[in-house]
């Protein structure tokens, strides 16, 4: 005869809570242990353990809290209905981060037919966990689960700050004081000496309003913190609050994580920059330059309309061919330079080409208005520019553009200061040459010119 092989043994379920207080059983829980899934659940399960083995399950479980997804397993003896002890191999699977069902999974087999119980209490005496020392206490399971986000806060980059109900500091992490530049205090207020002035009413309105109402809020701020050279370092920050409750809904404190984000806001502005502004004059570039004369267009009625000056530096090429790019370049410059004195404060000056500026004047009401505003651009330029000890010519041909009639769009405008500065560059003039619709002849046919 073949010997049978041993029946699988069946697998017991309970699931439980941080706090291991069970939240439902199994059938195969309930046959293998004879208690009723009402008389187990909402009880501690530390309490139907054998006393003996308690300190074992406990330290345990402390294991099992430090690490999400975690499985740890144990031997210990539990305790039956009937009042005798069985013998359970359990494995607690810490499930707390699933979002749907957030528990721990204990799933137990009796092994009271494999290991005597000489053999178990030999096994038992012989862990290696450090904590036998240690008093019984469930809360020692509470203080590794506070250790583990404690870890948790102190690798974030951000800073954290808890405070209770009243504003007193409960904890702080090290980021925080290296964003702050300043040690643990002991209030909300006291810890934020280093916010800019200006902005510590915005910071006190909304502590006070989410540890008063629970109105979480994210803000903006600044601090001006000492730096080494004994002045002050003006730093960007981001603070996001958010209230802390109890089960009846009651706010308890409040935690505020804190960012620097400083360099990222620098970053933000050099990305800015570099596609607003034309890197070698500094001026604004096409693009930028053409958003804003739609924007000024957009902006315009019939009594003030923008007006365009289109500028074509005359010979450039010659000045790269025979200096260099790098005296070109330099040239540019000073061409910019120039039109920006010779502007007003309200008009801007754009590079829109390798030689081709344009001047957006806003607020033009007549023609002569725009005219004379071209006349003082091409009197700056007529100026020799000095490059590597040489002087050289700077000529430029400039049409104007401006109509008092329906707006036009932002191309059309430029198109016609276009059409103006090639006659004047077909005239070899260093005047400015105004671009007007021609009068309606016979047949009223009318076309377009520069005159």
């Amino acid at each position: 005869m073949t010997e049978k092989e041993p029946a699988p043994q069946a697998v017991a379920r309970v699931r439980k809570n941080d706090l291991a207080v069970v939240l439902s059983i199994d059938a195969a829980a309930s046959e293998l242990l004879g208690w009723s899934a009402e008389e187990m659940v909402g009880v501690r399960s530390f309490e139907f353990i054998h006393p003996d083995d308690q300190e074992l399950a406990v330290e345990n479980w402390m294991q099992m809290l430090s690490s999400l997804g975690s499985a740890q397993k144990v031997r210990l003896r539990h305790k039956r209905r009937d009042g005798n002890w069985v013998l359970v191999e359990m494995t607690n699977y810490n499930r707390l981060d699933d979002p749907e069902d957030s528990c721990v999974v204990a799933e137990m087999v009796d092994i009271s037919g494999q290991v005597t119980p000489e053999e178990f209490l030999a096994a038992r005496d012989e862990s290696p966990y450090p904590y036998r020392q240690l008093p019984l206490r469930l809360d020692q399971a509470l203080r590794s689960r506070e250790q583990l986000m404690r870890r948790l806060s102190e690798a974030l980059p951000l800073g954290v700050l808890q405070c209770d109900a009243q504003g007193r500091i409960v904890y702080t992490n090290r980021m925080l004081h290296t964003i702050l530049g300043m040690p643990r205090a002991a209030t909300v207020s006291e810890q934020l000496p280093t916010v800019r002035s200006g902005d510590r009413p915005m910071v006190r309105e909304v502590f006070e309003a989410v540890l008063r109402d629970g109105l979480d809020n994210d803000i903006e701020l600044q601090l001006e913190k000492p730096d080494e050279q004994g002045g002050t370092e003006t730093r960007q920050c981001t603070m996001s609050l958010r209230a802390l409750t109890n089960d009846r809904g009651e706010v308890t404190g409040a935690i505020a994580c804190m960012a620097d984000v400083t360099d990222s806001v620098r970053m933000r502005e050099e990305l800015r920059i570099r596609a607003t502004f034309d890197e070698v004059t500094q001026c604004y570039n096409r693009a930028a330059t053409m958003e804003a004369l739609e924007a000024t267009l957009a902006r315009s009625d019939e009594g003030s309309r923008p007006a365009v000056i289109f500028i074509d530096l005359d010979r450039f090429k010659e000045v790269n061919d025979r200096f260099g790019h790098a005296a070109g370049d330099a040239m540019l410059e000073i061409v910019a330079r120039r039109l920006l004195r010779a502007v007003r404060r309200k008009d801007l000056v754009g590079r829109i080409g390798g030689d081709e500026f344009l001047v957006v004047c806003p607020g033009i009401s007549t023609a002569a208005q725009a005219m004379r505003a071209a006349t003082r651009v091409a009197n700056t330029l007529r100026h020799h520019v000095r490059l590597k000890k040489t002087l050289v010519a700077c000529r430029a041909s400039i049409g104007v553009a401006w109509s008092p009639g329906p707006l036009t769009d932002a191309d059309t405008l430029v198109r016609q200061a276009d059409s103006a500065m090639y006659k004047a560059k077909r005239r070899k003039t260093e005047e400015p040459v105004f671009y007007k619709t021609s009068p309606v002849g016979v047949g009223n046919h009318h076309s377009n010119g520069a005159h």
